[in-house]
C-alpha cells in the first residue's frame, strides 16, 4: 500500500504527537490541513487502512483506556522516504501545496541536510517551471492570450517568483543556523 496525501499527513501528525482519531480530525478541522480533508468519512477509513498496512498502530495513552495512533517503524520509514523524495517540476506545477506539506513534516526527520536537499530540489523545480512559464509568455502563444489569460499567467508567475524568494531565504536560514 502506498499512502495517500491524507495518509502521509496522518502519519506525520502522529510522529509529532500520538493522537486519537478524534484529535487527528480536530487538527484537520482547525488548521490549514483541512485542505486535505477534515471529513470523518475520509479520516477514519484512512486510519483503518494505515493500521491494516502496519504504518500506524493504536496504543493506550499513558496506560489508560483511551487509544492513540502511533507510527510503526514501517510508517516512520515510509514517511522518511516520502520526505526525502526530491521535488519535481510536475509537483510544483500541479500540487505545490503537497511539496510544502512535505517541507512542514521534514522537521520530524531532525536532519538539517535532508531539509536542505529538499529545499534545493524545490528551488530547482520552481525555477525550471518558472522558466517554462516565462518562455511561454514571451512566445507567440503567450502573446495570443486574452487580457484575462495574460493577467492570470502574470499572477501565477508572481506566485512562483515568491516561492523562489522563500526557498532562497529558507536555504539561507538552514545553512546559517543548522537547525
Amino acid at each position: 500500500m502506498q499512502p495517500t496525501i491524507l495518509g502521509y499527513a496522518l502519519i506525520g501528525l502522529t510522529i509529532a504527537e500520538p493522537r486519537s482519531g478524534y484529535a487527528l480530525r480536530k487538527v484537520f478541522e482547525n488548521t490549514p490541513l483541512g485542505r486535505f480533508s477534515s471529513s470523518p468519512g475520509s479520516i477514519y477509513p484512512a486510519l483503518r487502512k494505515l493500521t491494516e498496512a502496519d504504518l500506524l498502530e493504536q496504543k493506550p495513552i499513558f496506560g489508560g483506556n483511551k487509544l492513540a495512533f502511533h507510527p510503526t517503524s514501517k510508517g516512520r520509514r515510509w514517511m522518511r522516504e516520502w520526505l526525502m523524495t526530491p521535488v519535481t517540476v510536475d509537483e510544483v506545477a500541479n500540487n505545490i501545496d503537497l511539496a510544502l506539506l512535505r517541507f512542514a513534516f521534514s522537521e520530524s526527520i531532525e536532519e538539517p541536510e535532508i531539509t536542505l536537499t529538499f529545499l534545493r530540489s524545490f528551488q530547482v523545480a520552481v525555477q525550471t517551471h518558472l522558466n517554462a512559464l516565462n518562455t511561454f509568455m514571451a512566445s507567440a502563444d503567450g502573446q495570443e492570450l486574452s487580457l484575462h489569460g495574460s493577467l492570470a499567467m502574470q499572477n501565477g508567475i508572481a506566485g512562483y517568483d515568491a516561492h523562489l524568494v522563500w526557498a532562497a531565504h529558507a536555504i539561507q536560514k538552514f545553512e546559517t543556523t543548522k537547525v
